[in-house]
C-alpha cells in the first residue's frame, strides 16, 4: 500500500511551502507596523496577521509525513523502523542549517557588539535543541526558533509514541493526549494568577508559554499522524472522501480565520474557553486539509504541485529560519521603519528577493548535502 510520503510528496511540498510564506508575511505586515489592507470594503489583513498558523501546519505536517513507517509497524505490515536510520535523518534534517545560523549569528553579535551574546549554559542549551528547558534563555538569537525544540521532541516521541499505539487503541491514545494538553493549558493559565507552575516552578521562568512547547502541542502531530494513518488504511478509497474532508477543513479554517480577525489570538489574549482547545481545533482543521491534499485528487497537484509552492516548499526550512533574521537586521539597519500598505508593498519587493536567495543557498548547499548524506548511511 503506498504511503502518503512517495504518493503526493509534491502537494505535501507546495503545503511546506505555503506554511512557511504564511510565517513570513506575518513578520513582513509586522515590520510596516501592521497595516489594515482594505479592498472592495473588506479588510484583508487577517490573511497576514493569522500567519502564526503556519507553524500549526508544519506540526501537522510532521506528524503525517513522519508517521507512515511506524504505522505500518503497528498494523503488522512491516517492521518496526531502523531507530538509527531514522535518527540521522532527522539529525541530518534539521541541525546543519541550524547550527550554521547560530554560529553566524553568533559571530555577527561577537563583531557588532563586541562580547559574545550567549553564556556556556544558554549555548549548550542551542546545541541540544532544549533551550525551552533552560529557565534564564532569555530572548532567543532568533525568535522563530522557539519551534525548533517542539518538532525535536517529537521526533524522541514518536518511536514510543508508536509502541503505545500498539498496545492501546488510538481512540484511548487520543482522549488522553487531549486530556494531557488541554489540562496543561488550564494549569498554565492558572500560573498566570498564581504566580507558580507545576511543582512550585515560578511562572517567570516557565509559566503560560509552555503551551508552546511539545507538552502542549503534541494533539497537533497526533492529528497529522490520524490523517496519515487513515489514508494508509483507506488506500485507493481515500479518493472518495478528499472533497468532503476538504470542505470541512476549510469551512473549519474559515470560522477560526473569521473569529480571529474579528477577536484576537485566545492564547495571547487569555481568551477562555477557546484558549484551551485552540491548537487542538486548529490542528484537527489542518489534518482534514492535509488528508485531502494528499489524496490524490488532481485538484490537490494542481493547486499545490506548482514550480512556485514546489520552490518555496524545497526551501521552507531555510526560508523560515532565514526571513526573521533578515527583516530583525533590515529594521535595526534603519530600511524599515513607515507604515501602511505601500510600506508593506516596498518592503516586500526590497526584502522577499534576498530572503529568497538566501534560503535557496541555505537549502542547496547546507540542507541538500546533510539530506543526501543521511540517505547514503541508511
Amino acid at each position: 500500500m503506498p504511503s502518503p510520503r512517495s504518493r503526493h510528496l509534491a502537494s505535501l511540498t507546495g503545503l511546506r511551502g505555503i506554511a512557511a510564506t504564511w510565517v513570513m508575511l506575518l513578520h513582513l505586515w509586522l515590520l510596516a507596523q501592521a497595516p489594515a489592507l482594505s479592498w472592495l470594503g473588506v479588510d484583508w489583513s487577517f490573511l497576514f496577521s493569522t500567519g502564526y498558523l503556519g507553524v500549526d501546519l508544519f506540526f501537522v505536517l510532521s506528524g503525517f509525513l513522519l508517521a507512515p513507517p511506524f504505522l505500518r509497524w503497528v498494523d503488522g505490515e512491516a517492521a518496526f523502523p531502523n531507530l538509527r536510520s531514522y535518527f540521522v535523518r532527522r539529525i541530518f534534517r534539521v541541525v546543519p542549517a541550524f547550527y550554521l545560523q547560530l554560529a553566524v549569528l553568533l559571530l555577527v553579535a561577537r563583531v557588532v557588539q563586541g562580547a559574545w551574546p550567549v553564556d556556556a549554559w544558554q549555548l549548550l542549551g542551542y546545541l541540544s535543541l532544549q533551550f525551552w528547558l533552560h529557565p534564564a534563555m532569555g530572548t532567543l538569537l532568533n525568535g522563530v526558533w522557539w519551534t525548533l525544540p517542539v518538532e525535536w521532541n517529537f521526533y524522541l516521541l514518536l518511536p514510543a509514541l508508536a509502541w503505545v499505539l500498539s498496545r492501546a487503541r488510538l481512540a484511548w491514545v487520543v482522549a488522553l493526549v487531549l486530556a494531557w494538553v488541554v489540562t496543561l493549558r488550564l494549569v498554565a493559565y492558572e500560573s498566570l494568577f498564581s504566580g507558580e507552575f507545576l511543582f512550585g516552578i515560578p511562572a517567570r521562568l516557565y509559566g503560560a508559554g509552555m503551551i508552546h512547547q511539545i507538552v502542549g502541542r503534541l494533539d497537533q502531530f497526533v492529528f497529522g499522524l490520524m490523517a496519515a494513518w487513515a489514508l494508509l488504511r483507506l488506500g485507493e478509497r481515500a479518493t472518495r472522501w478528499a472533497r468532503p474532508v476538504l470542505l470541512l477543513g476549510l469551512c473549519a479554517m474559515g470560522i477560526m480565520l473569521a473569529d480571529l480577525h474579528q477577536h484576537g489570538s485566545p492564547v495571547d489574549g487569555g481568551r477562555v474557553p477557546l484558549l484551551f482547545w485552540h491548537h487542538s481545533l486548529t490542528g484537527a482543521a489542518l489534518a482534514l486539509i492535509v488528508f485531502a491534499a494528499a489524496s490524490g485528487e488532481s485538484w490537490s497537484r494542481a493547486c499545490l504541485g506548482g514550480r512556485v509552492l514546489g520552490f518555496l516548499g524545497l526551501i521552507s526550512y531555510s526560508l523560515y529560519l532565514w526571513h526573521a533574521v533578515l527583516f530583525a537586521w533590515a529594521g535595526q539597519l534603519g530600511l524599515a521603519g513607515g507604515s501602511g500598505p505601500l510600506e508593506l508593498g516596498r518592503l516586500a519587493l526590497l526584502l522577499v528577493p534576498p530572503v529568497l536567495l538566501v534560503s535557496w543557498l541555505s537549502w542547496r548547499w547546507v540542507e541538500q548535502p546533510g539530506i543526501d548524506y543521511a540517505h547514503r548511511e541508511r
